[in-house]
């Protein structure tokens, strides 16, 4: 019975990867500056801003923009969080420069000679009184008001200075995972957690928390779930074994998904839906990589896993795009075609033609509001139609058999 329950879980996760759509981006298909993608945000205007080895890169569905030490104000190229401020700035946390932030304009770098305790910063989060609070490993944690720093250590009642975490639940709580345990911070005093209390590894690497208030917990092997009673703890799903959780996302529908690292185990992206787990990875999805560093999830619904060998996006949304505008009407015809399209926009429009990877294939201005295009010489695929006008944007997909 055991036996068929885990080919059952294997042939679910199968179905809903072909019903979903994966797609991978690279170096060698894209304009990700490089493969190895530590960490991901996503802003206001849907924009994914990828943090890697060599540098930041920003894709806004259609374009790629680099930033890296040589041509901005980045401190470090290699970026480890990032978080975005509910003003729309950006702030990177870097290996070994400090942070980061970044309004659009003008960088502002934060390092030791400004108070941080140490130049490497783990993770990023920001309290509901715009606080932002740096995890550095080691250096323990760092509150900036935006003038001034606040440090905390062992010495105050942290558990470990070597910090790789931070979450914050309703009530403003602080959680830190360290390299030997947890520690909640309500402001005053400090309660500690560790393998004593049911903690299932010393090592926690990440921490999320779910719409009932419980604290998931990423260790380096295995999962911790924390009611504020009792620990639940998993370290193998289905016949495999977690490992190394170094990423924790809960999206719109209270799904938990977990990154992870084959050391010692399996690898690939764990999701917990109600009582029920799947797990993705190279055999039965489309993810790049089963080192999985970093999760994202966009407005969409869509997950973006941040791998080692670049960055792949699971949903059913092509490019973030919503084929939807009240102003702009476009239509493609026929679709799906062979040789060529027929455009009919109500303005007249620069146009982009993008394969589903986002790559620019042709552009060309219309100066009426019907235009042929040849596609002929183009790949069996999907592909997508951008246009700008004066009064806005709207895409459209359309297939090329």
């Amino acid at each position: 019975m055991k036996r068929h329950y885990v080919i059952l879980i294997a042939l679910l996760a199968f179905n809903i990867a072909k019903a979903q759509q994966w797609t991978t981006y690279t170096t060698s298909n894209s304009g990700l500056i490089d493969n190895h993608v530590h960490s991901i945000a996503i802003d206001a205007q849907g924009n994914k801003w990828l943090g890697t080895v060599r540098g930041v890169s920003m894709f806004d569905n259609f374009n790629w923009t680099t930033y890296t030490r040589a041509n901005s104000g980045l401190a470090c190229d290699t970026v480890i969080a990032i978080a975005i401020d509910k003003f729309n700035n950006k702030w990177f946390g870097t290996y070994t420069g400090g942070v980061s932030m970044f309004d659009g304009t003008n960088w502002i770098t934060y390092n030791t000679n400004n108070g941080l305790p140490n130049n490497r910063i783990r993770s990023i989060v920001f309290d509901t009184l715009g606080n932002k609070w740096f995890a550095m490993d080691p250096g323990g944690v760092s509150m900036f008001d935006g003038v001034n720093f606040t440090n905390y250590s062992t010495i105050d009642g942290l558990i470990n200075n070597y910090v790789e975490a931070i979450a914050i639940d309703s009530i403003n709580n602080k959680w830190f995972g360290t390299a030997n345990g947890i520690s909640k911070f309500d402001g005053t005093n400090w309660t500690n957690y560790s393998m004593a209390n049911g903690l299932v590894n010393p090592v926690v690497i990440s921490i999320a928390i779910d719409k009932q208030g419980n604290k998931w917990f990423g260790t380096f092997y295995g999962i911790s779930k924390f009611d504020d009673v009792i620990f639940t703890n998993d370290t193998t799903i289905n016949g495999f074994n977690i490992g190394r959780v170094q990423a924790i996302k809960i999206d719109s529908l209270n799904n938990k998904w977990f990154a992870t690292i084959p050391y010692s185990s399996h690898g690939g992206v764990f999701m917990l839906s109600d009582t029920n787990w799947i797990r993705f990875d190279t055999l039965n999805s489309g993810l790049a990589e089963n080192n999985v560093l970093a999760i994202a999830i966009d407005k969409h619904g869509n997950k973006w896993f941040g791998t080692q060998a670049g960055v792949s996006r699971y949903g059913d949304t092509i490019s973030g795009i919503k084929e939807h505008n009240e102003i702009l009407k476009i239509s493609i015809i026929p679709n799906p075609a062979t040789d060529n399209i027929s455009i009919k926009i109500s303005e007249n429009a620069a146009i982009e033609i993008l394969n589903i990877e986002g790559q620019i294939i042709k552009r060309l201005q219309t100066k009426d509001t019907k235009t042929v295009i040849d596609i002929s010489n183009f790949s069996s695929g999907v592909y997508i139609i951008k246009a700008t006008t004066d009064k806005g944007i709207i895409a459209k997909k359309f297939i090329k058999e």
